[in-house]
């Protein structure tokens, strides 16, 4: 009997200073656990960040391969961030951006078409970083032309991404087979290659008329060529321009179905051997190369008009939203994205050309070294900004609907009057 309440006692007592031991890890410790692990679950909370994106870069294009690659690899490096990329078609974007603003729902970063930046800054879509350019210090590496589409009066609106032109693509071996040995430098030239080369089902060229900024877009080098300009829509130069493109869908050299082709068409039509030529940009070059391995093909420079040979500055920029609750860690990304040693390997993988001076120069590069992509970096040298001011977009809209008009059979001086007294309003 004694020896059971002995150990009972002994017992008890080991229960009391467990009890008592444990308390005390937990008031000494437990205090601090707890301070400690709020605050770790704060911190990640705080650090957790979503970011949103929206773009017009098309599945299993070169471009939208880019956009993938730079957001995986930032993830990686900054597992507190993802992302939630949004694709919506080129002439979707503008509609959905103007219907965010009104409802309060936009992203936090947008791609941008460069010509459309300065009438969505002046909108209240895009968020003033002045200060944050500043401070950052590299906005002199940029070319003045892209640079200057991200900007309205004085201020930055964003950064421009990447520059690209339009040149001419041609099958060597359509080329070869028609006994054609000289590249086509001039607008004639241009048209009797393209008519040597018509035959059957195949075409001679093959690009965009569509109603959207990609008909506007390839349409304008011809304007710029023939000597006239979007303030003289209604010349006799401007009737030139638009009489050439004409002239070729009408007499077959060129599809009619060019009005609803966009730029990924006119790369179909190219990869199929339906045409013998195409003006497109550099971002096909890497998809030609990986999908159509079998097409022995070449890039020369668009045909000189009456004055001169000339291209069209494209490229995207980068813009923060105005309402992004994020736009600190937004402009980390940005920032990021515009490293020399990301922005290089990047515009490689998509296709692209610089808007930074120090990654254009930089040899390494195949703008420097592979001989399609140094055709479209001499391209650049004539390729001129579409800076009409804040009312471009509206601007453009009538050009379009100027091509749509005259390639259905519409009489051309009309339409182009008709559209001069449209456009000159709204110039700046």
């Amino acid at each position: 009997m004694k020896k059971w309440l002995m150990a009972l006692l002994v017992g008890m007592v080991m229960v009391v200073l467990a009890a008592c031991s444990s308390d005390e890890e937990t008031s000494e410790s437990g205090s601090g656990n707890d301070e400690t692990n709020g605050s770790e679950e704060n911190n990640t909370e705080e650090e957790q960040v979503t970011i949103k994106i929206w773009d017009y870069l098309a599945p299993d294009s070169s471009s939208a391969r880019e956009q993938e690659a730079l957001i995986e690899q930032y993830e990686e490096e900054n597992p507190n961030v993802t992302f939630e990329r949004t694709y919506m078609p080129f002439a979707d974007l503008k509609t959905k951006l103007l219907q965010g603003l009104g409802a309060g729902d936009l992203p936090d970063i947008v791609v941008i078409d460069n010509p459309d930046h300065q009438s969505f800054a002046q909108a209240g879509v895009f968020a003033d970083i002045t200060e944050k350019v500043e401070k950052w210090g590299e906005a002199g590496q940029y070319f003045d032309g892209p640079m200057s589409s991200a900007m309205l009066d004085g201020k930055y609106y964003g950064i421009p991404n990447n520059s690209n032109a339009l040149a001419i693509y041609y099958n060597k071996k359509m080329f070869e087979e028609a006994g054609i040995t000289e590249l086509p430098t001039t607008w004639e030239e241009f048209r009797s290659v393209a008519e040597t080369l018509t035959e059957g089902d195949v075409k001679g060229f093959a690009m965009s008329g569509v109603k959207s900024e990609e008909g506007t877009f390839q349409f304008l080098p011809y304007l710029w060529q023939a000597g006239a300009d979007i303030d003289s829509f209604g010349s006799d130069a401007a009737k030139d321009a638009m009489s050439f493109v004409h002239g070729m869908v009408e007499d077959g050299l060129v599809s009619s179905n060019m009005i609803n082709w966009d730029q990924s068409d006119v790369m179909v039509q190219f990869q199929t051997e339906k045409a013998a030529m195409m003006e497109n940009g550099p971002w096909q070059i890497p998809i030609l190369k990986e999908d159509s391995p079998e097409l022995d093909w070449g890039v020369f420079l668009m045909p000189a008009g009456e004055a001169g040979t000339a291209s069209i500055l494209g490229g995207e920029n980068w813009a923060i939203t105005a309402n992004s609750e994020v736009e600190d860690e937004a402009w980390e990304f940005i920032k990021w994205t515009q490293q020399p040693d990301v922005l290089g390997p990047m515009h490689e993988l998509g296709g692209r050309l610089p808007s930074r001076a120090d990654v254009a120069n930089d040899e390494q590069y195949n703008w420097a070294q592979d001989e399609h992509v140094k055709v479209f970096m001499e391209q650049l040298e004539t390729a001129k900004p579409r800076a009409y001011g804040t009312n471009y977009p509206e601007i453009s809209t009538h050009i379009q609907e100027a091509i749509q008009r005259v390639m259905t059979g519409e009489d051309v001086d009309t339409v182009m009057e008709s559209t001069a007294e449209e456009i000159n309003p709204l110039l700046p």
